[in-house]
Order: C-alpha cells, then sequence, then structure tokens
C-alpha cells in the first residue's frame, strides 16, 4: 500500500498556500459568492475534485458507492489512481453552524462507510466543514474527531470501525467571512 504521506502532505500545502483554489476558483476568494441555494456547497466539491485532478488523480464529485447490500452512500469527491484505478481519497464538504455537530457527525460516519466499503481502504479520507467566521467549531471537531478515530454502530446495529493507521482522517473547515452580501474564503483550517 502507498503511503498516506505524500496525498495528505500534498492536501495540507493547498489548504495552507491555496493555490489550486486562486486558480480555478477565484469566485470564493477573491470575488466572493452569494450564500443562496447549494452555490458554496457545490463550488467546495468541484474545488475538491480538481485538487485531485491537479495532483495526477482522476476525480470526480458524487460517485455513488453501494455499503451494505443495497444502500448507496455518494461522498462529495473521489479521487482515483489512474494505474491501479483504487480510491485514494474520499470528502464530504458540509455546511457547519453551530449547534449542527449531529450533520458532520452523519457525514464522517458517510465517510466512514464508504471507507470500509473499499477495497483496498484509501488513505486518506477528509471531511470539510465550511462556516462563517466566528463560527464555534470546538464540539464540532471533538465529536467528528471521536468517530473517525474510535467508530461507530451504524444504522443496522453493526460496529463500522474508525480509519486505522497508517491511513488518515483529515477534519478541515473553510472558514468564510461577509463581503456585502457575500461570502468570501479567508482560510482552511484544521
Amino acid at each position: 500500500m502507498a503511503s498516506t504521506t505524500p496525498i495528505a502532505s500534498a492536501i495540507e500545502e493547498e489548504f495552507r498556500n491555496l493555490a489550486v483554489l486562486r486558480d480555478a476558483f477565484p469566485m470564493l476568494c477573491d470575488w466572493g459568492v452569494r450564500d443562496e441555494s447549494v452555490l458554496v456547497h457545490s463550488l467546495g466539491c468541484n474545488y475538491l475534485a480538481e485538487l485531485g485532478r491537479s495532483l495526477g488523480f482522476w476525480a470526480m464529485n458524487e460517485f455513488p458507492v453501494r455499503v451494505n447490500g443495497a444502500r448507496t452512500i455518494r461522498p462529495d469527491a473521489v479521487w482515483w489512481n489512474r494505474e491501479d484505478r483504487s480510491v485514494r481519497f474520499l470528502t464530504e464538504f458540509e455546511r457547519f453552524t453551530a449547534g449542527q455537530e449531529t450533520k458532520l457527525a452523519d457525514k464522517a460516519k458517510n465517510l466512514l462507510e464508504v471507507y470500509h466499503a473499499a477495497e483496498p481502504k484509501p488513505p486518506v479520507v477528509l471531511l470539510m466543514g465550511w462556516a462563517t467566521s466566528g463560527t464555534d467549531l470546538t464540539l464540532a471537531r471533538k465529536t467528528v474527531a471521536a468517530i473517525a478515530r474510535d467508530g461507530f454502530r451504524n444504522q443496522d446495529g453493526k460496529w463500522v470501525a474508525g480509519v486505522a493507521s497508517p491511513n488518515r482522517f483529515l477534519l478541515y473547515f473553510a472558514i468564510f467571512g461577509k463581503k456585502g452580501d457575500e461570502l468570501q474564503l479567508i482560510s482552511i483550517q484544521p
């Protein structure tokens, strides 16, 4: 199995410098976007797929993965290794406001179910919440970290384990500020 370090390191570097985002999605960081319908969600999901392509992966949004027999979960973006066709990365991009820790917890659970349905297991899983500046993220971080590490019992009553080392479950938040009637990305932070 390939090391998780190159993929995780590349993602972490992008989140520090936002080079791909600034080049491909200037409306998120420079122009500003209206907070209407699912616009920010759509742009965030497309950014995460584009990031994978920029790193040499084949990537797409909303790829359906069958888990537990008939149930299907569609992660917001999935990256594949072009040579061996293995899934290398799964992600969800989800709005968060204080008090909605359950919403992020459910996305973490979905990611874990898809992670365990894939063979081999993807080395990197990312849950990226997005919130406005000043939102308290403390409880959300603790809740998601516990699920990612310890696992959970799914709707069928079966235990779903967390992400095992050397694989990584990353939790980041895209933080937006207000620019008039629009949102503008300030940073992406762990």
